[in-house]
Formats: structure tokens, C-alpha cells, sequence
């Protein structure tokens, strides 16, 4: 049996990283939304980006993968809120439902807000205002092999939308999960927003969704109170960086060329890795810090970095409610705040 485990994972692990580097023949690409690139769980923003692999079961870690539910998330519910940049926010619900045997499963929602917006004619003239926003609904199971593997998949649809501007979205990811804790380390690995983007109205175009392939690697310690997260994200693509990013520019006063001294294989490398570290302040109360660089690469503004890419946040317990807050420096002009609360809502319940 167990031979016969580790040869399904094999294939199963074959089989994400096959999906992850083939394109959708015959399809275009659109634009990424923020709905599927920003991590609205406080925890993974607080460290380094999206949790593919965790030591412990999360609720709010289910929404990315599926496969980190196990049978003590049994119906907990999970929020989180984001509050990103001039009006822009982003909310995630997520409820775990009750296991059966070696399943468990989960249904959810992520709401992205563009914000509001003003309406103008070819004059000038104010034509009122209009909102913008990414609109998500998941369900997915996750199957559990053994002690020790997982694995999951979870299907996805809904809209985006920007006044008459509307498309529709579709797609599924595909994750797997192991934990040994006897060494305190986990590991994870995925596809997600593996779909397509359907125009419906207006000039909204259809092709396929970038797609993220997806690892990561978590460590713990016996002896010492904190653990070390590790991801690699969009695996599929090598080049991250903006077109021009490794090219020489020219002194405008002399016209001299001034050489590029990127070191471009480390930072091409960079651009897909976040790290983050957890430190165990007791059984209820976590800091935790982490580390995005390709946020920091991405949102500089004439060369300006300031605290881009880092992030500070707290895990804490208040009686039956767990509370996340997060402050993550996505741009020098300003950090954005994450919220997440996770409890079981049967404690409202009469008894």
C-alpha cells in the first residue's frame, strides 16, 4: 500500500509540475487580477507571500490550498480584509465543512474592490461615478492519503467588472500537502488559477488566466520557539521582470552609456522567492515577520525603495476567536493593513 502511495504521488506531483510549465495552446493571455495575487490572510502576508506549506491545519491558509484543511478545522469560519490602496481592498471568506472519512472540504469567497471612480465625457464634464471590482467563489475538497500526504482541488468561477466593462472567470487549482512532524517540516506544492477569462460585455477580452505554479517549504525547530517559511512562486515563467529591466541607459548630459550593474541571474531568482519567519511568543500570542522581493523590486517609484517588501504581524487568541493583523509596506507612500479572524460559529448558538 504505502508503495503504492508514494508511486500516486509521484504522478500526482508529475502531474502539477507538467500543468504548471504547458501553456494553454491556442489561448491569450489576460491580466492578472489582484484578486488571485495578493494574499489576504494576514498570516501569509505577514510572512512572505501565500502559505503552500504549514505544520498546522489553517482555515484561512484552505482559501490558496485546499489541501490544509484536516478534520479539526471542522466548520470553522475564516475572514479576512485587506485594506491595499486608495479605496482598494480586498475580503475572503472562507467556511471548512464538516469531514467525511478522509475528505475534507471547504466553500468561500473573494471580493476585490477597485473603488470608486469618476465618469467624464469627451469634454470634461462629470457624468457621475462608477465602481470596479474582482468577484470569486471556490469550493474545493481536500483527500488525505496517508499521516503524512494530501492532496486537493478546488474549482473557481465569477466576474470582473468595471462599469459596462464585464467578463466572466472560471478555472481550478490543484494542490499537495505533506507534513512529517517527528522532523518539524512540511512541504507543498501547486497550480492555481489555472482557467480562462470570458468577455461578456464591452471590450473585456477572453484567454487564458496566468496561471501560478507554485511551491514551498516550512521548517520548525524542537528546541528553538520560531519557524521558517519558504515559497517559490510562478514557477512556470523564469523572466519576472518588466521588459528594459537589465538594459544600459544613457547619461542625458553626456550621452555616455551607463552600464546596468543588476546582478540579473539573482535577481531574476529573487523575483519569485518570499520568506518569513514565525517566533513563538507563547501558546496564544505569534510575531511573525516576512520578506517579498519582488514586491519591493516591482513597486519602487524612481528608484525609491523605502521598507518595500517587508512585513510585521501578530497570531494571537482572544477566548474562542483567533485574531491576525498584518502592516505590509507594498509602496514607500504608504503600508497596508491586513485583518483575519477565524472561530467557529456554533459558539453563538443557544445552549
Amino acid at each position: 500500500m504505502a508503495s503504492l502511495n508514494q508511486h500516486s504521488l509521484l504522478r500526482f506531483l508529475s502531474l502539477i509540475f507538467a500543468i504548471g510549465f504547458m501553456g494553454a495552446a491556442g489561448w491569450s493571455q489576460v491580466s492578472e487580477s489582484l484578486v488571485f495575487e495578493i494574499p489576504a490572510d494576514a498570516r501569509a502576508a505577514a510572512l512572505g507571500g501565500r502559505i503552500l506549506a504549514d505544520l498546522r491545519p489553517d482555515v484561512h491558509g484552505a482559501s490558496n490550498n485546499v489541501a490544509l484543511l484536516d478534520s479539526s478545522m471542522d466548520r470553522k469560519l475564516a475572514i479576512d480584509f485587506v485594506d491595499y490602496f486608495a479605496g482598494m481592498s480586498l475580503t475572503t471568506v472562507n467556511y471548512a465543512l464538516k469531514p467525511g472519512g478522509q475528505f475534507n472540504g471547504q466553500v468561500g469567497a473573494r471580493f476585490q474592490s477597485m473603488g470608486t471612480f469618476q465618469e467624464m465625457d469627451a469634454a470634461g464634464n462629470s457624468l457621475g461615478t462608477f465602481k470596479g471590482g474582482d468577484y470569486l467563489f471556490y469550493s474545493g475538497w481536500s483527500y488525505r492519503i496517508d499521516s503524512t500526504w494530501s492532496i486537493g482541488a478546488q474549482g473557481f468561477f465569477g466576474m470582473r467588472s468595471l462599469d459596462r466593462e464585464v467578463a466572466g472567470i472560471i478555472g481550478t487549482d490543484i494542490t499537495i500537502h505533506a507534513v512529517w512532524p517527528e522532523k518539524n517540516i512540511a512541504f507543498g506544492a501547486g497550480v492555481t488559477s489555472l482557467g480562462r477569462q470570458f468577455g461578456l460585455e464591452g471590450t473585456q477580452p477572453s484567454g487564458a488566466l496566468p496561471k501560478d505554479l507554485q511551491v514551498g517549504i516550512t521548517k520548525g525547530f524542537r528546541n528553538a520557539p520560531f519557524t521558517l517559511y519558504l515559497r517559490a512562486g510562478h514557477l512556470e515563467t523564469w523572466d519576472l521582470a518588466p521588459s528594459g529591466t537589465y538594459d544600459n541607459s544613457i547619461n542625458p548630459l553626456t550621452g555616455d552609456i551607463i552600464e546596468n550593474q543588476t546582478f540579473k541571474l539573482g535577481d531574476q531568482l529573487m523575483r519569485h522567492v518570499g520568506i518569513g519567519a514565525a517566533i513563538n511568543l507563547g501558546p496564544a500570542l505569534t510575531l511573525m515577520t516576512g520578506f517579498d522581493y519582488r514586491r519591493r523590486k516591482e513597486m519602487q517609484a524612481a528608484g525609491r525603495l523605502g521598507t518595500n517588501g517587508l512585513a510585521l504581524g501578530l497570531d494571537f487568541s482572544v477566548q474562542r476567536f483567533r485574531l491576525r493583523i498584518t502592516r505590509n509596506t507594498y509602496h514607500f507612500a504608504g503600508s497596508s493593513t491586513h485583518f483575519g479572524i477565524a472561530f467557529n460559529p456554533s459558539i453563538f448558538r443557544r445552549q
